[in-house]
């Protein structure tokens, strides 16, 4: 999605009061508050530098998605948890020094967590809202902007335990091989999946059997070359119909955070 386009857009809103300051390019914004940022998973749509030029180390059709829990945030979707603690002080954003975990993933996987960490890394921001503010049905557009004036523009996804309760937390292994599967739509490619169990003290206890999974994990991108172990939140949606049975049910499956992944070295093969 490209800033200037955006940057119009606001203009003709006329409910945006404020620009972000150190770049090129003048992009009208509004505050965003503590619990607007909370109340939404915002998933990271374009990183660009002062020119609108794209920002080196953040892949095309990235996952990455960040959250807000009080005073805390938390970046995932790349190789690591990256978590820091900010303030908020109407369009400026402090940023902690962040932490992050330290494990090892695909060079290009390691490049994303290296340009956020830099990006982010102990600076007061700019942030804001694109949008306009009278347009309730609108999808929430965040920018955030350190102080060379590099933009990274966020996507707000309405925060899953708002509209569905409190999750059900599994943790899946992932094959990084798929296997054709019948659906209700006909043939497709299902993920191999197998649950983990773990004890009180993170010691791995059970692993079940491989089974096919033809739905979707809003977070997460499959890669073939890792096998990974996630943490998955589940929300149940029920049916309207109050005489629904449980085979009605349906599940929405987000990712909470990538516990273990390895490269795999041998050769790809599909399931028969």
């Amino acid at each position: 999605m490209n800033i200037k386009k955006l940057a119009v857009f606001a203009l003709i809103a006329g409910s945006l009061v404020a620009c972000a300051h150190t770049s090129d390019r003048k992009v009208s914004m509004r505050t965003v508050t503590v619990p607007q940022l909370s109340a939404y998973n915002w998933q990271l749509a374009e990183a660009t530098d002062r020119q609108g030029q794209p920002l080196p180390g953040f892949a095309a059709g990235s996952s990455m998605t960040l959250n807000f829990s009080g005073q805390r945030l938390n970046i995932s979707g790349g190789c690591n948890n990256i978590i820091s603690s900010y303030q908020l002080n109407d369009q400026d954003m402090q940023i902690h020094v962040p932490v992050s975990t330290m494990k090892a993933c695909t060079p290009d996987i390691m490049a994303q967590d290296t340009a956020v960490m830099a990006f982010m890394n102990g600076q007061k921001l700019h942030v804001g809202l694109l949008n306009a503010e009278n347009n309730q049905n609108e999808q929430p557009l965040l920018l955030i902007e350190n102080q060379d004036g590099e933009h990274l523009l966020w996507r707000g996804i309405p925060a899953a335990a708002a509209q569905y309760g409190q999750p059900t937390v599994v943790f899946w292994e992932i094959s990084p091989q798929t296997q054709t599967c019948q659906t209700a739509h006909g043939a497709a490619q299902c993920l191999k999946v197998r649950e983990i169990s773990y004890n009180d003290q993170g010691v791995k206890v059970k692993t079940g059997v491989w089974r096919n999974f033809a739905g979707k994990i809003d977070g997460w991108q499959f890669n073939p070359q890792e096998n990974q172990v996630l943490r998955l939140n589940v929300y149940e949606v029920k049916p309207d119909d109050v005489t629904g049975t449980a085979a009605d049910n349906q599940y929405v499956y987000k990712l909470d955070q990538i516990i273990e992944r390895s490269v795999v070295t041998s050769p790809k093969r599909k399931y028969k």
